[in-house]
């Protein structure tokens, strides 16, 4: 009986007995052009491989045929290959689509007071009145708050008298104790935890209120560009007004 020979492919190679003189399967994908090993997705991979495994099944010895459970294997792993790179496409897609859907949310903040942490206040202009906030990890009886100036003297103070775990705001109309204006200018803001119980461990993070001046992107992420060109990312606002 003739049987079709070929001196490229290694046609015993998937039941792991190789021919003398012939070319396996990998140096086949080398000797044309690396298609397999250079694709850029498992798509071609997987088109190539079923190219070599038809001429294969086309040109095999019928006295020592191929063992269809490695053939399967092979098959079966090719195909797992190309789903996890369809896999990586989509998720790749979603993140894109974040990213996108994160800019338009950044741009059209542009204008915009956010809570950010920080202690400063600026002073409001005359019937105005600033915000700032307290963050609290845990239970607290009240929380005062003291305004300072530029030297670091107490030119204000007021309480929190219910506070809650999370985040707690005031409001700050630029008067001091008296309620006399105080001079425009930079002032910061400390706040004082009483404690729930006695032995207790709450602390309180300081927030402010900035005006968003523009948005950057820093390795493709959106930041929103505060006063003084500080950036902090979307994740960083507390509440925007």
């Amino acid at each position: 009986m003739a049987m079709a020979t070929s001196g490229s492919f290694n046609y015993g190679n998937l039941n792991n007995q190789p021919a003398p003189g012939a070319t396996s399967i990998q140096a086949a994908n080398g000797s044309a052009g690396g298609n397999a090993q250079s694709a850029s997705s498992a798509q071609s991979m997987q088109s190539n491989f079923l190219t070599l495994l038809t001429a294969q099944l086309n040109a095999q010895d019928p006295l020592n045929p191929m063992d269809n459970s490695q053939i399967t294997s092979q098959m079966a792993q090719i195909s797992q290959v190309a789903g996890i790179q369809s896999l990586n496409q989509t998720m790749q897609q979603l993140v894109n689509a974040q990213s996108a859907n994160q800019s338009m949310m950044a741009a059209s903040m542009i204008g915009k007071n956010v809570l950010v942490a920080g202690s400063s206040l600026q002073t409001p202009a005359a019937g105005q009145t600033t915000q700032g906030g307290v963050m609290l990890n845990g239970p607290a009886s009240s929380v005062q708050i003291n305004v300072l100036d530029k030297n670091g003297n107490v030119v204000a103070t007021q309480s929190i008298a219910s506070p809650v775990k999370g985040m707690n705001t005031f409001t700050w109309d630029g008067t001091d104790g008296n309620g006399n204006a105080l001079p425009k200018g930079n002032y910061t803001f400390q706040a004082k935890v009483n404690q729930a119980s006695a032995g207790g461990t709450t602390a309180a993070t300081a927030y402010n209120t900035q005006q968003v001046q523009a948005v950057s992107w820093v390795n493709g992420a959106p930041m929103l560009v505060l006063p003084g060109n500080a950036q902090v990312s979307l994740s960083s606002v507390a509440q925007m007004s």
